[in-house]
């Protein structure tokens, strides 16, 4: 029996995301922007979905985790009115993610904002216009058959 340990629920979306990784003490980007999809999200954080994690000699996940001052920016464009959201966060842990002739990367990261912060809560309302439709179509492109 698997246990859920999160702390919020995650809803299935796929959002188109840039993610720069960035240096607190300085503000300056130092890789990026990559691009990614997040492929599922909760009040504390989300899964995302990426075809590059390195930029030079950058590795967005092990590099970001090197140093506290490191951390990942997430634009996020929420359509249909495509109002872009800058949220910080941490990458938490990192997997390949294969299907079929699809090679890509997931990246589970956790927010640095409190879920009740202002800039949270726009993100949580905005993302709920046609978050069903965008959720839907992730968990058919990604459904294997098996139960």
């Amino acid at each position: 029996m698997i246990t859920e340990l999160r702390r919020s629920k995650r809803i299935a979306e796929y959002l188109p995301i840039l993610i720069n990784a960035k240096d607190r003490s300085s503000g300056s980007v130092l890789a990026g922007p990559f691009s990614g999809r997040i492929i599922d999200i909760s009040d504390h954080g989300a899964c995302l979905l990426m075809t590059q994690v390195m930029q030079r000699s950058y590795h967005v996940f092990h590099s970001t985790r090197e140093q506290d001052c490191r951390y990942l920016q997430l634009i996020v464009n929420v359509p249909p009115d495509n109002i872009p959201f800058s949220i910080a966060a941490h990458p938490i842990w990192m997997d390949l993610f294969l299907r079929e002739e699809i090679r890509a990367f997931k990246m589970g990261i956790e927010f640095l904002s409190d879920p009740e912060d202002r800039l949270m809560k726009q993100l949580r309302e905005a993302m709920r216009v046609q978050q069903h439709k965008r959720g839907e179509w992730w968990r058919t492109q990604t459904d294997t058959g098996s139960a």
